[in-house]
């Protein structure tokens, strides 16, 4: 048998059979028990364009464009969005990205999470379009890709 202790959770675990979480109410008072199953669901992730800016001058004179995003699970259920990662982008008008962002480490369903883009934009361009890709996982490891597996991956 195995115990596990992090942040007022007590997780125990006998070998591969179930899982019990016992989470006190207080520091020593009454405790809930119950049985869960691991949610093997695909997280219904959404991803939105908060703002689009340069991060300074130095970004400005070298052509380094930032764009925020928030990443938004929209799932219903319990489908949490393990280690998000921007695999990279497909720009028009000769665009390139030059940095993907953070890696998070989970977006819980219901919750989002901001994530920046840098891209590179030649000098007269005024508009270009882009593709954000991305890939995460659920509870139980299975491997989602976002919004497909990125092109000539």
């Amino acid at each position: 048998m195995k115990l596990i202790k992090r942040l007022g959770l007590v997780l125990v675990t006998a070998g591969l059979m179930a899982i019990v979480l016992i989470q006190g109410i207080g520091s020593m008072g009454n405790a809930a028990v119950g049985e869960y199953s691991c949610y093997c669901s695909q997280p219904a992730l959404r991803l939105t364009q908060e703002n689009v800016y340069w991060g300074s001058y130095a970004d400005y004179t070298n052509h380094a464009l930032s764009i925020d995003y928030d990443v938004s699970n929209d799932s219903t259920n319990y489908a949490n969005a393990h280690n998000l990662e921007i695999l990279g982008t497909s720009n028009s008008s000769g665009v390139t990205s030059i940095s993907h962002g953070r890696n998070v480490n989970m977006v819980s369903a219901g919750e989002c999470e901001l994530v920046t883009v840098k891209y590179n934009v030649p000098s007269g361009v005024s508009r270009f379009s882009t593709s954000v890709y991305a890939t995460t996982r659920d509870q139980c490891g299975n491997t989602y890709d976002y919004p497909g597996p990125m092109p000539g991956a």
